[in-house]
């Protein structure tokens, strides 16, 4: 791998700058939804809460609110945060619970994980160390 230069950082950011979609398909609905990869505002609210909320809660709890988020905040089509949706799935008093109520549980973190896989966040392919320092 070369060292990265600003020509190819900048041809990267306009790349960026276009919204990617991806449809994916609901086995408990039996259909397809749309949806977009997150901005770099959620990811930081993601981040922050996986990092930093964790230490002050339940580890689950965190990670679901976080997970319900991105979700709530990053599908498409259908729009989840659709006031007759919400009142229909009987969320009124809690209208981010519209995401369990909408998916099955088992679905629920494969599609943050699709999410999160648009903005570039591939687990199979984390950051890593090229050389070790040398004193």
């Amino acid at each position: 791998m070369a060292i990265v230069n600003i020509q190819d950082v900048i041809a990267k950011r306009k790349a960026k700058v276009e919204e990617k979609i991806a449809t994916v398909y609901i086995p408990s609905l039996e259909g397809e939804i749309k949806i977009k990869a997150p901005s770099r505002e959620d990811l930081r609210e993601y981040d922050h809460a996986l990092v930093y909320e964790r230490t002050k809660e339940n580890d689950s709890e965190v990670l679901q609110k976080a997970t319900e988020k991105i979700i709530l905040r990053n599908v498409v089509e259908p729009n989840l945060k659709d006031k007759d949706l919400i009142e229909a799935l009987g969320c009124k008093k809690n209208p981010s619970a519209v995401v369990q109520e909408f998916f099955e549980v088992v679905e629920i973190p494969q599609v943050a994980l699709f999410i999160l896989n648009l903005a570039g966040r591939d687990n199979a392919a984390p950051v890593r160390l090229v050389d070790d320092l040398k004193n």
